[in-house]
């Protein structure tokens, strides 16, 4: 099927499937074919690309993907798509569907179905629900994955791309730069959802360790405590010294540091 993000399309194969959006996996289908269209484009794809899309719905992302892209490997969780993305993508030789939930994927299996592929990035209409834990996947993640063009709601894209600190900012900061995109107003989605969305790209210029991310995770633990209190079930009675040693006071809490500052401590913490 051609347009499928035309909304008398869309409204088509909606009544022919006597499919309802579900809310439990936060489906809003986008019937914008511009904003589709836009958001193929920032993903800057060509056939020697490989696409990782997580939830391709109705297959509307997925269709102008396909005319773009080498490949594009879908993760859907809603097995009632099979027959609907069946008829939707009919043809479409470059898709394939994986029916699984997409944090139970082994990012590393699915990356090496690609490795054939000179680029591999990920292109996905985000869940509102799951969308940190969907970033922080990617983001943490060793693939090859060198970019993510993905829409958000809003206020997520506004604090990614602001100075706000967070454990998925610091890890973004780290392995490159997330950059805001794109308004999408709430009206272009059937259903509307009660918020605006906004499409945000991150590019990945190097990956990060476990031994970071498990730093920068574990001084978040109580937002509350302070840096000392958070980080000694880590490094136990080094903790203190540890911070002292990096120039960075035990009272401070982990909001005020920067990638930098994890950097030096973890660095450090290796030669004490």
């Amino acid at each position: 099927m051609e347009n499928i993000a035309k909304k008398s399309n869309t409204e088509f194969i909606l009544n022919t499937f006597n499919l309802k959006p579900s809310k439990k996996y936060g489906q809003n289908f986008l019937v914008d074919p511009g904003i589709i269209q836009s958001i193929a484009d920032h993903a800057s794809l060509d056939k020697e690309t490989a696409v990782i899309e997580i939830g391709p719905g109705i297959g509307a992302l997925t269709e102008q993907l396909s005319n773009k892209a080498g490949k594009v490997l879908c993760f859907e969780i809603d097995e009632r798509l099979k027959e609907v993305l069946s008829f939707s993508l009919e043809g479409r030789d470059n898709v394939e569907i994986i029916f699984q939930d997409f944090m139970k994927a082994d990012l590393e299996e699915a990356c090496n179905k690609l490795k054939d592929y000179k680029d591999i990035c990920v292109v996905t209409n985000l869940p509102y629900y799951i969308t940190s834990k969907i970033i922080t996947k990617i983001v943490s993640s060793s693939t090859p994955i060198n970019r993510l063009v993905a829409m958000v709601q809003k206020e997520v894209a506004l604090k990614l791309c602001s100075e706000e600190k967070s454990p998925l900012k610091m890890m973004i900061d780290y392995v490159g730069d997330v950059q805001y995109e794109l308004n999408v107003p709430r009206h272009v989605f059937m259903p509307a959802p009660h918020v605006d969305s906004a499409v945000i790209s991150i590019h990945k210029e190097r990956v990060i360790s476990q031994e970071l991310i498990d730093l920068i995770e574990a001084s978040y633990t109580a937002k509350r405590k302070t840096l000392y209190n958070n980080l000694k079930p880590l490094y136990h009675d080094q903790t203190k010294e540890l911070l002292e040693s990096c120039g960075i006071p035990a009272n401070k809490r982990a909001e005020e540091l920067n990638i930098d500052d994890y950097i030096r401590i973890l660095e450090r913490s290796h030669t004490l």
